[in-house]
């Protein structure tokens, strides 16, 4: 498949090329005549007449090829000419033949230039010969050996295809695996973008050709602006994912110069360490996290920061995908999603109100949080299951409003104290298990309208060095951008309070430690972590907390309504039965669960109600689980 070819490269660099491959069939011609001898090279060859009499009609004032000129600066004398020799067979089936026919006079063979000729014709002059013209060329990628590892003497050579195509003005769409090519044409229009105020600002000190770093989240408009940029100067990109295994292809830079792009590397760095860019001569871009270690950025390179959009910047994207929207300034204050997934979702036909919109977004952008964690259904919290005292209400509550109003806090408070706040927070919820807590983040998570996500373990965690806290930052970074509530279920685990260095294992779960005490500090969403102890939660992890919630065990009339939420309503215990229950069995409610469960499964089998027999059962044997006895005898 080709990609679309720059408007301004032909007809200029087609006339270009073409006296460039006449000029270097000239150089081919002359030799052959002297190993051949003229007549027999026109007896055996008679298109040389054709393409020597086209080289003698050759105009003096020629264009300049632009891409080949960017490509060649620096390179040695006929390192270009030499390149264009390799070619030749690829334009021109018939010079196979004619170098089978050099190489024999040498004593070599193959159909194509021998190494015999090619030293023969270009020499070994130092600082011009053929050995630096060969090395600048396979420094380019532009020419490969055929086979590798055989000795400089023998070796053949052949042009690269994709670097080929791109100098005839015939670039492929992908002219490497995992390296693609987007016409200019295909980006997004600078004036059409909904860009914050300082990103506007910055932009005005940019010049076409200085090199270009862009910071932030993930789905973010990053590669999108830096497209944008590149049509402003009529340049299509050449995006390449560059990560520290899958270092830049060979080729970039002279793929680049001939079609005219603009490198735009998105980098995948694990965190706590860093990636080397390549050496591009140029303009480029850089596309990064805020975390991301980057070296070799050049000076004089522009950084832009794009945090998540604020609230205007939501409230204009907005009204700018849908105007039609009644209340765009409403629902830009519950949507804190990513500009990528916000404009994405609101492009899909049919999407109307906010629910939609994200369901939308976790649609296009999910993946790789699905892969790191679950996501819990709210239909699984009906309002009556969660069973709470006062305080406890309040809190919850006062946490809600947190979450809430997280953008207008910074608005709000004064600026000292507003400018080292972000929309993220942080809450814990404390208590024994079975108390409700994880049912409690589902039920804010419903009330908020937002989706709930909870990390799973044995995704994240990892034996391999560095694939653990690589793990985490894809799901906060996810969860960031789709905000969505993550719940990190029974935290502690992850947790735990750094230890004594004893081991290359302690230095190293340390490091996961520290990893996520930053990652959970800088995160921009809503983190709810659920824990039945508290006392092993790393201290430094406490401080981190913008809310703590403890849970305690149910009292007796809290027990009560935990038996009356969950029975179901045919049962047949008497209300007295009930209150003997709740004041005897001081259960949570997740052993209330439990026991209904095992009373009503019972109950089905027999094809009776729940009657006061089977619950007493069920209770006696959730204690025998637990490992105590049941303080009812009968009931």
């Amino acid at each position: 498949m080709r990609a679309d070819t720059p408007p301004e490269l032909w007809p200029e660099a087609a006339t270009a090329l073409r006296a460039l491959l006449l000029a270097a069939a000239w150089r081919v011609l002359g030799s052959a005549q002297a190993l051949l001898g003229e007549a027999l090279l026109i007896e055996r060859f008679p298109f040389v007449l054709d393409h020597a009499a086209a080289f003698e009609a050759l105009p003096e004032d020629l264009p300049v090829h632009p891409g080949l000129a960017q490509l060649a600066r620096g390179w040695p004398a006929h390192a270009v000419e030499l390149w264009l020799v390799h070619g030749l067979v690829e334009e021109d089936r018939r010079f196979g033949p004619l170098f089978e026919a050099m190489n024999e006079a040498l004593g070599e063979s193959g159909p194509q230039p021998g190494p015999a000729w090619l030293q023969q014709a270009f020499g070994n002059v130092p600082g011009q010969g053929l050995r630096p013209g060969l090395r600048a060329l396979l420094q380019a990628g532009v020419l490969r050996a055929e086979s590798p590892g055989q000795p400089r003497s023998t070796q053949r050579f052949e042009v690269d295809d994709a670097c080929w195509a791109a100098l005839r003005g015939e670039p492929d769409a992908e002219p490497a695996p995992g390296l693609r090519l987007h016409s200019a044409e295909a980006a997004a229009r600078l004036q059409d973008l909904v860009l914050a105020d300082r990103t506007q600002a910055q932009l005005a000190e940019w010049q076409p050709g200085q090199p270009l770093l862009l910071r932030g989240p993930e789905h973010n408009g990053r590669r999108t602006l830096a497209a944008a940029l590149a049509r402003e100067s009529g340049r299509p990109v050449l995006l390449w994912r560059l990560g520290a295994d899958r270092p830049a292809p060979s080729t970039l830079a002279a793929l680049a110069a001939l079609t005219g792009a603009l490198p735009l590397l998105r980098v995948d760095v694990l965190p706590g360490e860093s990636l080397r860019l390549p050496e591009l001569p140029g303009g480029f871009a850089v596309v990064a996290g805020e975390e991301d270690g980057i070296e070799g950025l050049p000076e004089g390179a522009l950084v832009l920061h794009l945090p998540l959009p604020d609230f205007d910047q939501r409230r204009r994207l907005i009204e700018r995908a849908r105007p039609d929207l009644p209340d765009a300034a409403a629902l830009a204050g519950r949507l804190h999603l990513a500009c990528g997934h916000l404009w994405r979702a609101l492009s899909r036909r049919g999407v109307q109100g906010e629910a939609a919109v994200r369901e939308a977004a976790l649609a296009g952008g999910a993946a790789g949080l699905a892969r790191l964690a679950q996501r819990l259904d709210p239909a699984q919290a009906p309002p009556d299951a969660l069973v709470l005292d006062d305080t406890l209400r309040r809190d919850l509550a006062a946490l809600a409003a947190r979450c809430q109003q997280r953008d207008r806090l910074r608005d709000t408070l004064p600026a000292a104290f507003a400018a080292r706040l972000h929309a993220g927070v942080r809450a814990l919820l404390a208590g024994p298990s079975g108390t409700g807590k994880t049912l409690a983040a589902q039920v804010l998570a419903r009330d908020l309208g937002l989706p709930l996500f909870r990390l799973d373990l044995s995704a994240v965690v990892s034996k391999y060095i560095g694939e653990t806290e690589r793990n985490l930052h894809r799901l906060f970074s996810a969860a960031e951008a789709l905000d969505v509530m993550l719940l990190l279920d029974e935290g502690d685990a992850l947790l735990a309070p750094r230890t004594e260095v004893g081991s290359s294992n302690d230095r190293y779960a340390n490091l996961e430690t520290n990893f996520l005490l930053q990652r959970l500090e800088s995160h921009r969403g809503l983190v709810l972590v659920t824990t039945n102890a508290q006392a092993r939660i790393d201290s430094a992890f406490m401080r981190r907390f913008d809310v703590v919630i403890p849970f305690r065990a149910p009292e007796v009339a809290e027990r009560l309504r935990l038996w009356r939420a969950h029975l179901p309503v045919d049962h047949a215990l008497s209300d007295e039965q009930l209150a003997v229950v709740a004041e005897a069995c001081a259960l949570a409610g997740g052993q209330v669960r439990n026991v209904v469960l095992d009373a009503v499964s019972s109950a089905l089998a027999g094809g009776v109600p729940v009657d006061a027999a089977r619950v007493l059962e069920a209770l006696q044997r959730e204690y025998r689980r637990g490992g105590g006895l049941c303080p009812l005898g009968r009931l």
